[in-house]
């Protein structure tokens, strides 16, 4: 007889594999699916905030290096910097975190099953069933209850009741031999369109990422911005071969149903302003566990009970990613000309001297706008943003 487990989790990625470490270490039976057959190799350039070390101290051993310092680049090519005495955030090796993570659930008797493509799921009052491709071969499996952490653009949502982001943007990064800088270099206008940024992060062993994010042609963008940046640096050398991924900057309506559970980028738990996703998915990854484990216990994986995690999540993350969306909705509006006169105003202001969390923007945001950035932008976007501050106000 084919062995039924507590929770199947679909994919083990920061999400999947922090909820399968949660729920075996709890001593619920957990098979973790992926169709990768190497953990946490997903285009990203691991930043996380400072904070991120408090929740999860085991990063300590995969931090590449600390950001102190970073340097914005306007269209007209102004610098702005910003500088801290104590680090603002962790550049990690996200991979290896990654794996890390997934090994530990299987130190509690996860059972870690890569390479696997899930094709069918199906819920019923008492189960979940799978279908998974393994080299070819059809395999089946039974589960009390399922977490899907597929990541962005999952088919898998729609079978399982679950709803899609609405709005997404696209990356495009490359990792090169580049160790002409020592800190995070933003760059803003210029060689990128409307609504983009690019970045160059800098990791050891003189690597670096070099990257850009914003709604279309990502490749295209990618390849120009690379093109005008060796007017900066001449030692900057790269290939075509750019990684392309795409992000959600909204999160779902419904990420629970019966006996089902969505996190990470599947659902859209995603920082708007930069598209990271590490410290969000993580997070959202224990509320979720200790739900599903107190519905396990209590043999209550109804919708309705479900619906608590929901309720948690949301009151800790859906204000942050209102506010976001905002600033993401703002950016995207700007011409070169606002870009550059509002920089000009946080270099001569201070306002960015006020303490930034990386995973945490709202505050920050929400400050800025009751500064007089606002004066430097048309009406109508004025009248938008302030309309929109006062509905999340009141």
């Amino acid at each position: 007889m084919k062995k039924i487990v507590d929770t199947i989790i679909v994919g083990a990625g920061p999400a999947g594999s922090q909820c399968a470490y949660n729920l075996s270490s709890q001593g619920h039976s957990v098979i973790l699916l992926d169709y990768r057959e190497n953990i946490g190799n997903k285009l990203c350039t691991g930043i996380v905030s400072s904070e991120f070390e408090n929740f999860y101290p085991d990063v300590s051993k995969f931090i590449y290096r600390k950001a102190y310092s970073a340097s914005i680049f306007s269209p007209s090519g102004k610098l702005l910097k910003i500088k801290r005495n104590s680090p603002q955030a962790l550049i990690i090796d996200r991979e290896s975190f990654i794996r890390e993570i997934a090994f530990n659930a299987e130190k509690f008797d996860t059972k870690l099953k890569l390479g696997r493509i899930v094709e069918k799921i199906e819920v019923n009052s008492k189960f979940v069933h799978i279908k998974a491709k393994y080299k070819g071969a059809l395999e089946e499996y039974t589960s009390r209850s399922l977490v899907l952490a597929s990541g962005f653009g999952s088919r898998l949502s729609k079978m399982v009741g679950l709803d899609t982001p609405k709005t997404k943007i696209f990356g495009a990064q490359i990792k090169i031999n580049f160790n002409s800088i020592d800190e995070v270099n933003v760059f803003t206008g210029h060689s990128l369109p409307k609504g983009f940024f690019g970045w160059i992060v800098p990791l050891k062993d003189n690597y670096s990422y070099l990257g850009v994010l914003g709604k279309n042609n990502p490749k295209e963008i990618f390849e120009h911005f690379c093109s005008n940046l060796k007017n900066r640096y001449k030692e900057l050398n790269f290939s075509n071969n750019v990684d392309i991924w795409g992000i959600p900057v909204s999160p779902s309506s419904k990420i629970f149903s019966n006996r089902v559970v969505g996190i990470g980028d599947v659902v859209g738990q995603v920082k708007p302003t930069t598209g990271g996703g590490i410290y969000f998915s993580m997070r959202s990854a224990d509320l979720a566990s200790q739900v599903l484990s107190e519905g396990l216990t209590s043999d209550n994986l109804s919708e309705e009970f479900l619906s608590k995690y929901q309720k948690s999540w949301e009151n800790i993350f859906k204000k942050e990613l209102q506010v976001g969306q905002l600033a993401r909705f703002f950016y995207e509006s700007l011409s070169e000309d606002e870009i550059n006169n509002i920089i000009n105003y946080l270099f001569e202001s201070g306002v960015l001297d006020k303490e930034i969390s990386f995973d945490w923007h709202s505050e920050l945001v929400m400050y800025a706008f009751k500064t007089k950035i606002l004066n430097f932008v048309k009406s109508p976007m004025k009248k938008a943003v302030q309309k929109v501050i006062y509905s999340l106000n009141n």
